[in-house]
């Protein structure tokens, strides 16, 4: 005996009119500004984690580095979904608002969603350290062996002329150039893949750092993809309304049938 499948239909999506905002308005601005921060707070944790996270293995820095990356990156989308479902209920709200005949002021209007206003701020926000990689991509060389610092227990042999001369070079050392301080920076905005690409050799990290100006972005670049998703995001919101609505309407007419069959009177036989 075969059974009948149920064939269920797909649930269509509750998609709701909105006023469109300003993908460069003051809004975009302020977000722009939020860019900034979140490149530091990004900069911050890939630092910490990479100075902890560091292992002699290759394979397991490059498992942790992707992991670590990819959970920022997936981070920065999250909170450009919630951003952009956010600024579509608020654009609904307007819509809603003009159709009962209110006026919508030309700067709440454009708080309102924009499709590319979390790439704008995104763009913004990273200029500064776009600018500063491409800079230091553009001046870095080859990183050289330094000698170091000798022990403190040779100190009595440099008063001696035979040992003093031949260690005279190790007191010899350049200072820190601006370059160098570039490097620890720019080192500091990209430590999952230097972390990886350190452990290649030299040639690789020199790579890594030419490259720096499009490793920042990755994170970033999760944001204002997230964004963009804002209005599917609110548009599901209004379907799980919907279907909830539904579901309490279907439950209330079967209680409504249920009361009516119970006081109908029963027939006599």
């Amino acid at each position: 005996m075969q059974k009948k499948g149920t064939n269920q239909k797909p649930v269509e999506l509750v998609r709701k009119p909105i006023i469109p905002g300003s993908w460069h308005g003051k809004d975009a601005w302020k977000l722009a500004f939020k860019r900034v921060l979140s490149m530091l707070a990004i900069s911050f944790i890939y630092l910490l984690a990479g100075a902890f996270l560091s292992f002699n293995n290759i394979w397991a820095r490059l498992i942790i580095s992707a992991l670590i990356v990819f959970t920022v990156t997936y981070y920065q989308y999250a909170s450009g979904i919630t951003q952009g479902q956010a600024d579509a209920t608020y654009g609904e709200i307007l819509y809603n608002r003009k159709e009962n005949g209110h006026e919508v002021a030309k700067e709440d209007a454009d708080r309102s969603f924009h499709r590319f206003k979390g790439l704008f701020a995104v763009a913004v926000g990273c200029i500064p350290f776009v600018l500063f990689t491409v800079v230091f991509a553009c001046l870095t060389r080859p990183t050289t062996y330094r000698l170091g610092a000798l022990p403190a227990w040779t100190a009595s042999m440099m008063e001696q002329t035979e040992f003093g001369s031949a260690l005279a070079y190790y007191n010899i050392q350049p200072g820190m150039s601006a370059l160098d301080v570039m490097r620890i920076i720019d080192r500091a905005m990209i430590m999952p893949f230097i972390n990886v690409a350190t452990a290649m050799g030299a040639d690789a990290a020199l790579t890594a750092e030419r490259l720096s100006p499009l490793f920042i972005l990755i994170a970033p670049l999760g944001y204002g993809l997230g964004y963009m998703q804002g209005l599917i995001a609110r548009a599901r919101i209004n379907t799980g309304i919907k279907m909830g609505d539904d579901k309490k309407k279907r439950r209330e007419r079967k209680k409504r049938k249920q009361r009516q069959r119970s006081k109908t009177p029963e027939r006599l036989i």
